[in-house]
């Protein structure tokens, strides 16, 4: 007899497994990553189509499978429906999704983690929906790059001279390769020799010190496209670390009107 058992999870996305079914790959709170079958989903009177959409966070009741889970009921907990209305919203929403699949889908279901990692996705999805400008959107992003590296042990030391260990104080060199950051003194052929402002430094320690859902100093004074270029940053660090460049916005790009 199979097994069932009870979570919360968020859908990052979902695919037809055939002409009814369909599989949703999901972040649990209990379990980390997992990838169940929503079985009759796509039949119009489907109780399960509406909740296994992308951005929905629901309450599951759902039967062990050996390669797949069965979705046995699902409650809403948050549809974040704002998200879907806005291409930047749902850009940056799909963003956060690959790296969460991306980075946490090898046997995460033992991780301690899975907890914080739910908490954090939840409350930057719920936030992402109430964005009122692009701006606000980016520096979400941003706070969600840096937070999620940190839980994962991928977090950049922004106070630190990885080589002297002395307090970092003026511009940096940084590694995109191993995010580690230098002083200009210690800079050394080891380093992608990517100079980082001070100024620049200071922001990103405080994006990362500060909680997903508090204002800081900077929220009021950074322009969008400061912002852009912080995200950028981190996400390039994130694809070198993860040695798979993240395609979303190559992929809207492609579609887009121009």
């Amino acid at each position: 007899m199979k097994k069932s058992f009870m979570t919360e999870a968020i859908n990052l996305k979902n695919y037809p497994l055939n002409d009814n079914d369909s599989i949703v790959v999901m972040f649990s709170k209990q379990r980390g990553l997992i990838r169940a079958v929503a079985k009759g989903a796509k039949r119009p009177k489907s109780k399960l189509g509406a909740r296994i959409q992308m951005f929905i966070a629901n309450k599951l009741m759902l039967f062990e499978g050996k390669n797949l889970d069965t979705i046995s009921e699902a409650q809403s907990l948050n549809t974040f429906s704002k998200i879907r209305y806005d291409l930047d919203k749902l850009s940056y929403s799909m963003y956060i999704a690959e790296i969460v699949n991306l980075f946490c889908s090898k046997d995460y279901n033992k991780d301690e983690n899975s907890a914080e990692i739910y908490e954090l996705l939840f409350k930057v999805y719920d936030l992402i929906a109430l964005c009122k400008t692009k701006t606000e959107l980016l520096l979400l992003a941003l706070r969600f790059q840096l937070k999620l590296m940190d839980i994962l042990g991928w977090g950049i030391d922004f106070e630190t001279c990885s080589v002297c260990q002395c307090s970092l104080e003026d511009d940096v060199i940084f590694s995109a390769q191993t995010g580690e950051m230098c002083c200009v003194k210690c800079a050394s052929k080891g380093f992608d020799n990517i100079k980082i402002n001070n100024k620049i430094r200071l922001f990103m320690l405080e994006m990362k010190k500060a909680k997903i859902d508090s204002k800081t100093k900077y929220d009021e004074v950074i322009d969008e496209n400061f912002a852009n270029k912080c995200f950028l940053f981190m996400k390039k660090y994130i694809d070198n670390i993860s040695n798979k460049k993240t395609k979303i916005f190559d992929v809207l790009d492609s579609v887009s009107v121009g």
